[in-house]
């Protein structure tokens, strides 16, 4: 076991025993505060407690917004979700949230910030099979140790690529998708989910061990609901900035004439975005364990590449791995297109040894998370494992290349001849990264603030 292991096990105890004990008039906080979607105008807020009560979030400015919450009970615990909205874009409002009149926000100060106009620059992070090895375990030190390491980033988003948590589907009990959740998803990310909204999409884990896999998911998040009646939150789309995301359920049909590729198909058409990025639990490339997934190549690549998708994130096979823009079943050469494929499987689950095929450009077996930057025209996207190292570092310039400037040409006369005046280098551009302390209840993480001229 690593060194750092004790460390974070301290930490996971920490957010564990959070809550005070309960008394008779007040809920005990079990998981939560913790964002879900988010548009210009509004976001949801969502949070549980052992205990029923009338609920609501508080906002700015000066805490006088009220948005009132809906609750609903399952497995003994009691889940509430708030949607503030009539709010400006991209702008940051403080909150605090509230269950039978008690004030249960874990932090001195919590804040939000709605999703930015399009053409605003943003980050987000990318993540997937977190999940522990059990139903009754705590996350394992991978997991741990990526959820630190992510806290120390800012960024304005995460998507999931599935395996939340290790058996979904069991509906009762100690080991209940819902004490599973609190387990293995919302005390790890604690610190981070109060701050930044989470995008899901449900690996199979999610619905092993039972039937109550889709219900319990679709209780504790709170995602876009634009898919036909009865698929709500399953899979769905949305605007951020330039970027159109779309999550896919990959555990239910998604050939010609299902609901979901019919919802697809009709979603892509709709798209206006610059960028399209979907995210999705089975991979359709991988050198991994499970390997290239028949039915996702079959099926999906051929849709993807009509619509000119620009990255495919997956994960199921616990490694990471990039392959090359893949166009008609090969590598495209420049200026040919092709859709990127990044298998990012290693949030926290035992991982799996990786190989190459003839699509790998990239491929390891540690845990990880990736950040993204979109700016414009361009697309930066890292692989960051445990330790803050970037192990792959990616660009998509689609940025046009600027027409040369037409020079005269001197002409020789009897009397003078003209010399061309040298060109003058472009300016350099520098980042700077400035500490940015940020103290939760029981420990301090240190997230960098990313400025840029």
């Amino acid at each position: 076991m690593p060194s750092y292991a004790f460390v974070f096990l301290l930490v996971f105890l920490a957010v564990e025993l959070r809550a005070p004990a309960p008394t008779a008039d007040s809920p005990c906080l079990l998981a939560g505060p913790y964002l879900g979607e988010t548009t210009l105008t509004s976001v949801a807020i969502s949070w549980a407690t052992d205990a029923a009560g009338a609920s609501e979030v508080r906002y700015d400015p000066d805490y006088g917004g009220v948005a009132e919450a809906a609750s609903e009970e399952h497995d003994g615990k009691y889940w509430h979700t708030a949607v503030v909205v009539g709010l400006e874009p991209g702008a940051t409002y403080r909150y605090r949230i509230y269950t039978g009149g008690q004030d249960l926000t874990p932090w001195a100060e919590a804040a939000f910030s709605t999703a930015p106009h399009p053409g605003a620059r943003f980050s987000f992070a990318i993540l997937g099979d977190g999940r522990p090895g059990g139903e009754m375990d705590p996350p394992s030190p991978g997991a741990l140790a990526v959820a630190v390491e992510m806290g120390q980033n800012a960024f304005d988003l995460a998507v999931h690529t599935g395996d939340i948590v290790y058996h979904g589907g069991v509906c009762d009990g100690p080991g209940s998708a819902w004490e599973q959740y609190i387990r293995a998803y919302f005390c790890l990310y604690h610190d981070i989910l109060g701050y930044t909204p989470f995008y899901l999409s449900m690996g199979n884990h999610e619905l092993g061990g039972g039937v109550c896999g889709r219900m319990a998911y679709e209780s504790v998040f709170y995602l876009p609901a634009n898919a036909p009646p009865g698929d709500e939150e399953e899979y769905y789309g949305f605007d951020w900035g330039d970027v159109h995301f779309i999550a896919l359920d990959t555990n239910q049909d998604f050939w010609p004439g299902s609901e979901q590729r019919d919802w697809l198909e009709s979603d892509l058409t709709a798209n206006g975005q610059s960028w399209t990025l979907v995210f999705f639990h089975h991979p359709a490339y991988s050198s991994g364990n499970h390997g290239v997934r028949a039915a996702v190549v079959e099926y999906l690549v051929p849709l993807f590449e009509a619509h000119n998708i620009d990255v495919v994130f997956n994960g199921h096979d616990h490694h990471y791995e990039r392959t090359c823009p893949i166009l008609s079943g090969m590598c495209a050469g420049p200026g040919e297109g092709g859709v990127v494929y990044i298998v990012t499987a290693g949030a926290g689950a035992r991982l799996y040894d990786a190989s190459s095929d003839w699509f790998t450009e990239a491929v390891t077996s540690t845990h990880h998370f990736m950040l993204a930057d979109v700016d414009g025209c361009r697309l930066r996207l890292q692989a960051v494992d445990t330790g803050g190292a970037v192990f792959d570092d990616y660009e998509v310039d689609r940025c046009p290349v600027p027409s040369p400037t037409a020079t005269a040409t001197p002409t020789a006369t009897p009397t003078a001849t003209m010399t061309p005046t040298p060109g003058t280098p472009p300016e350099e551009t520098h980042v700077l990264y400035l500490p940015l302390v940020f103290t939760s209840l029981w420990f301090t993480l240190y997230l960098p603030l990313v400025v840029r001229p």
